[in-house]
């Protein structure tokens, strides 16, 4: 039964405990999804203004596309590094101008003015000039992380081309070679602030291509890799998975056509296109260049160019932390309440079923006890109503008397009890003499002390304030106790501190286990009950007890039984 009130406590509370947090999750990732779409609006219209900048400064330009195309080549993928997003740059007729791309950044100088020097930036497509094999392995020198703790510890590696053609925006590489770099001095926090380089001699990249001498040829130029910090903390490549994924969608002529009819319905107030995988999110929305609306009603959008912007976000990367944390806090709370309320639930079921038992207990004490005196009230009668042995009918009406005070006693007991257990007690507060009471109830017994030959003694003196009535109905149950457990020449010693009463009588030990108990209504030692006693008397000591506040007990020592109370 204890492991059913478990089981059913631990299941109701965990089912709130899920469903709590079920709810309170669905909550937080709704908010967390919400504060991303509106980060990557803001962001989407940042990128947007930074690229009107771009288009704007190729206004004055003869081929203002070629222009505009030229420049955002290489410098898209710098204005979408952030958070790992991609864009493209479409006509409003939706032909594609410039999108970000897997193309390094090649950096040069385009020319001079005395000792000055210009530089001018390109990109190249190295899929285009050189093998996969070729291209994997140059990206390792590219984006290879290394960490120099000393003097001479590899820093880093950089590409460097020896000649190279320009073709537009687009560079076409003559040769590309490896220098490595070491470490040669640091700061203070371990970092390194200079190295030396030496270009190696192995490995050399040669693309083979031949110019016909329509191309201008520069000499020297650096390459930059191409990688992207995206939401998840990560440094990634733009040629890996997620990236290429994030740029065929923007490329999709059918995605930009949705893109735009979706972002003029919604007013540009929402990403245009939402899909959703699992935990992962992407957005695409349109910013429009040189763009305006008529009216809510029939306006439409006008735009000289569009440029899209796209990304993709986990909404359960940011706030895992903080459900973790919840809900393995609300899963102790929530277990440590169960336990809590399993262990009183039992403890309730216990202590019913203990009253339950008691109940029982009483029922049939009570059947007992007041069978005998009424069986024999019964008897005594009969042979009075038949005449039975004429001679002896004053015994038979005193037997009679006797059994009917036996049972008045037992009744009273038993209201007594009733009453003191349900708070209908008023205590009369007053300096008692703990000695005067006992002397009086040692005298009371004095008879049964003689007849049995118990040496009895009394030994100190203390006043308390309590109910007299009371404590004497205390002391009484108490001696008479001891009066008739004491054996033949025993003793009964009673002695009396100031923060201590007891009374010990030398007789048979009461069993350990069996202590407890013996402040139970009804219970006897003797199974058999065959006693004259109420079976209430230490039942009744134990209430008066409780309603004083005093502290009580009964234990087995050399001397004897002792029963005690301290206030």
């Amino acid at each position: 039964m204890k492991k059913k009130i478990y089981l059913r406590t631990f299941s109701w509370l965990m089912g709130i405990w899920l469903v709590f947090m079920s709810g309170f999750s669905v909550f937080v990732l709704s908010v967390e999804k919400n504060e991303i779409k509106r980060e990557f609006m803001e962001r989407a219209r940042t990128i947007g203004v930074d690229v009107e900048r771009i288009i704007n400064d190729c206004q004055g330009s003869e081929d203002k596309k070629v222009a505009i195309q030229k420049e955002l080549n290489w410098k898209i993928n710098s204005l979408t590094s952030y958070q790992g997003y991609e864009a493209a740059v479409y006509t409003e007729e939706g032909e594609l101008i410039s999108s970000t791309n897997e193309y390094w950044t090649c950096q040069y100088t385009s020319h001079r003015k005395g000792n000055t020097h210009y530089m001018g930036y390109a990109v190249l497509d190295p899929k285009k000039w050189f093998s996969a094999e070729e291209v994997a392995e140059m990206e390792e020198y590219l984006y290879g992380e290394h960490h120099p703790v000393k003097v001479g510890d590899l820093w880093r590696y950089s590409l460097d081309m020896e000649g190279f053609w320009l073709d537009g925006a687009e560079v076409i590489p003559d040769t590309i070679r490896v220098t490595k770099t070491v470490a040669d001095t640091f700061n203070e926090q371990g970092e390194v602030t200079s190295g030396g380089g030496k270009r190696l001699g192995v490995p050399v990249y040669r693309s083979n291509y031949v110019d016909a001498g329509e191309l201008p040829y520069y000499e020297h130029g650096a390459l930059q890799g191409n990688s992207v910090f995206t939401p998840d903390g990560k440094i990634r490549l733009r040629s890996d998975e997620r990236q290429t994924a994030l740029r065929e969608a923007l490329l999709d002529k059918h995605i930009f056509e949705e893109v735009i009819e979706a972002a003029i319905a919604n007013f540009m107030q929402a990403p245009a296109i939402e899909v959703r995988e699992g935990f992962t999110y992407r957005f695409i929305t349109p910013y429009p260049y040189q763009s305006m609306i008529n009216s809510q009603d029939g306006g439409s959008y006008t735009s000289e160019y569009w440029i899209v912007t796209a990304n993709e976000f986990n909404i359960l990367t940011g706030v895992l932390p903080i459900l973790s944390g919840v809900w393995i806090g609300c899963f102790a709370i929530f277990a440590f309440t169960a336990g809590i309320l399993s262990a009183q639930t039992w403890k309730t079921f216990r202590s019913r079923e203990e009253l339950e038992q008691q109940r029982r207990d009483m029922t049939q004490a009570i059947a007992h006890d007041l069978k005998t005196p009424l069986a024999v009230i019964s008897g005594y009668a009969e042979n009075l109503a038949e005449n039975v042995h004429t001679e002896k009918r004053e015994h038979y009406a005193a037997g009679i008397q006797e059994n009917v005070r036996r049972c008045d006693r037992m009744v009273r007991d038993m209201l007594e009890l009733s009453r003191m257990e349900s708070g209908g007690v008023k205590l009369a507060l007053e300096e008692v003499s703990l000695r005067e009471i006992t002397e009086e109830m040692m005298s009371r017994y004095e008879d049964v002390f003689f007849t049995k030959g118990i040496i009895w003694a009394i030994d100190g003196r203390a006043g308390i304030k309590a109910d007299r009535e009371l404590m004497e109905r205390v002391l009484d149950n108490l001696v008479s106790n001891a009066a008739a457990h004491t054996a033949i020449g025993g003793t009964v010693q009673v002695k009396i501190t100031e923060k201590r009463w007891s009374i010990t009588n030398t007789g048979s030990p009461i069993p350990d286990e069996e202590l407890p108990r013996i402040w139970q209504a009804y219970y006897k030692l003797d199974q058999s009950r065959t006693g004259s006693g109420s079976g209430l008397g230490l039942s009744i000591v134990r209430s008066i007890m409780e309603l004083h506040g005093f502290q009580y007990g009964a234990e087995n020592t050399e001397a004897g039984v002792c029963f005690w109370f301290e206030w």
